[in-house]
């Protein structure tokens, strides 16, 4: 019984652990992921992103350039200023 009380709680703090670290993207690959669906479906939907569609965009490049901290800096403020009716 002991036992399987010690390997419930572990599987426990593992669930809980994993699902810390899944709520805030910390690479800038993780924001992207999270931020794409979100341009795409502004661009489909003919909305203009002003600043938040800029640093997406600018962030990008910086991606491809690999810039991964210029990058990561350009996708935290996409999402800082992404409007709220683009959602």
């Amino acid at each position: 019984m002991r036992h399987f009380l010690r390997g419930t709680t572990l599987a426990v703090l593992l669930a809980i652990g994993s699902m810390a670290f899944a709520a805030e993207p910390t690479t800038a690959i993780e924001f992207k992921k999270e931020l794409m669906p979100k341009m795409k479906k502004a661009q489909a939907d003919g909305k203009d992103l002003g600043v938040a569609g800029e640093e997406y965009k600018a962030g990008d490049e910086a991606l491809k350039q690999g810039l991964q901290e210029e990058a990561l800096d350009h996708f935290k403020k996409a999402r800082a200023a992404w409007p709220a009716d683009a959602n």
